[in-house]
């Protein structure tokens, strides 16, 4: 199988993860203290706990993903985590992004078109 199956799920699942993360601290509220109490109701949220399976799976495929390709050529792709990120973000939570994260978008993509074509 190609490892580009590979880093295309892992970095899918990753940004899913960044996704519910938000969610979950969306209901936790704003966190102004640091101690157990704090961490605990943070674990105690179920999106915050998906948010943690996604991120479990997503570094399943990494792994394969790193067992068929160097490093250099893997690494390069979390990048397009900040893609998926900035799509979900805005369809999910409603978040809105200007033009300037748009272009930024657009030159990451780029670069991992590149990276691609190169190998």
């Amino acid at each position: 199988m190609k490892a580009i199956f590979d880093i295309t799920a892992a970095i899918s699942l990753a940004a899913l993860g960044q996704i519910f993360w938000k969610l979950g601290m969306k209901s936790v509220g704003l966190i102004d203290k640091y101690d157990l109490g704090t961490i605990i109701e943070i674990f105690k949220n179920i999106k915050v706990d998906i948010g943690i399976l996604f991120y479990a799976a997503s570094t399943v495929f990494w792994l394969i993903a790193l067992s068929k390709k160097d490093l250099s050529y893997v690494y390069p792709f979390i990048a397009g985590t900040y893609i998926i990120v900035l799509i979900l973000s805005n369809i999910i939570i409603g978040e809105k992004f200007g033009l300037y994260r748009f272009i930024g978008a657009g030159i990451v993509l780029l670069g991992l078109l590149l990276i691609i074509k190169g190998n």
